[in-house]
């Protein structure tokens, strides 16, 4: 009880909050909608909880149009507290009332059928070694970073197994809807899967796959036995290791910080160092690192309004043109696809051709 109090005060005190946090949100930036705000949100969790609203639905599905991208804890002035835990409390109560956002249930459908969000789709399962890399539910489908990824991965000159694709999924999805049995499932089966194939290192090339794995599982109970490295740091250390050639380059490079790397991960130094260390040109956008803005594909939304999204995409789109960088480069498979309108590539594509081989 004591806990329920104090998370009680926490909401509270962000209900009544001057708001200012609004001005970091992208939602918010995109839409000027106010029921998009943070505070407003946190009002209205508040207002459902004491029964002051009337239409427990339509606050429910305002609740799946988050992106959930932590920018307004990132901006908050209290450190202890996270906005995006009462906004997912609200996605779980609607799953478990049944009174989800209908593309929401399609999803769910389609997960429950596959036993991944997109559909069918062939296991990939190669290798061998103490490495593993997982190829995520965003990655599978790009045939560009999975190239590049292989050609890095191949002259590394470590033992690594890939795999991925068939029914193996993070489980983000079913979290993101509020489908919490759904995700502990999902979760033991990643379990499983790596322990079956005996690596001690997971390579992930999908932030959200590594906030999950690192996370978010432990959270629901399932701790894997395994260390979980993003692609940025496995590039680092072969930058470290003088596995990549360095050349001076004329040309200039704007990287967009995906949000979990950025806000849950705080991994925005590591990939600006890869970059550099290549010999690009680094120019930055206005909203960079740590006050980076969504590029509309982070779960939330884009298991959510799609108009949302779009708006939010736009948004981000231009402040990365405004740089007029001759390469855009991120390190989230969704980003890059969401993103694809200025020819984003994935960071495994700007160094795949740079790996030194045996070394």
């Amino acid at each position: 009880m004591a806990e329920d109090k104090k998370e009680a005060e926490k909401i509270g005190r962000c209900a009544m909050c001057a708001d200012m946090c609004k001005y970091s949100c992208p939602t918010y930036l995109a839409t000027g909608r106010e029921t998009l705000s943070p505070q407003k949100m946190a009002r209205l969790i508040v207002y459902n909880e004491k029964g002051f609203l009337e239409d427990e639905k339509g606050f429910l599905d305002l609740m799946f149009q988050s992106a959930m991208c932590g920018a307004c804890s990132r901006h908050c002035i209290y450190d202890d507290y996270d906005l995006r835990k009462f906004i997912h409390q609200a996605r779980v109560k609607a799953f478990e009332r049944g009174i989800i956002p209908e593309d929401v249930k399609k999803r769910l459908e389609t997960f429950k059928k596959f036993g991944n969000p997109d559909g069918e789709r062939e296991l990939i399962d190669k290798g061998a070694g103490e490495y593993g890399y997982f190829i995520s539910c965003s990655s599978y489908k790009d045939q560009e970073l999975l190239r590049a990824t292989e050609k890095m991965l191949s002259k590394s000159g470590l033992a690594v197994r890939r795999f991925g694709g068939g029914d193996i999924c993070c489980g983000a999805p079913l979290y993101y809807a509020g489908d919490m049995e759904g995700f502990r499932k999902a979760s033991l089966k990643m379990k499983a899967e790596i322990e079956r194939r005996q690596v001690r290192t997971i390579v992930v090339d999908c932030p959200t796959c590594m906030k999950m794995m690192t996370e978010v599982y432990r959270q629901s109970g399932t701790e894997l036995d395994v260390e979980i490295t993003h692609t940025v740091q496995f590039i680092d250390g072969l930058l470290k290791q003088g596995r990549l050639s360095s050349k001076k380059e004329n040309r200039v490079v704007t990287f967009h910080d995906p949000c979990i790397l950025s806000y849950d991960l705080a991994m925005f130094t590591i990939p600006r160092h890869v970059i550099t260390r290549l010999g690009f040109n680094l120019k930055e956008p206005v909203y960079s690192q740590e006050h980076t803005h969504c590029c509309g594909g982070a779960y939330g939304a884009k298991i959510g309004d799609h108009r949302l999204r779009d708006a939010v995409t736009s948004m981000r789109l231009n402040e990365l043109r405004n740089t007029a960088a001759d390469i855009y480069v991120t390190a989230c498979p969704t980003c890059k696809s969401v993103l694809s309108e200025i020819n984003m590539k994935y960071i495994t594509e700007l160094v795949a051709g740079r790996i030194i081989a045996g070394r």
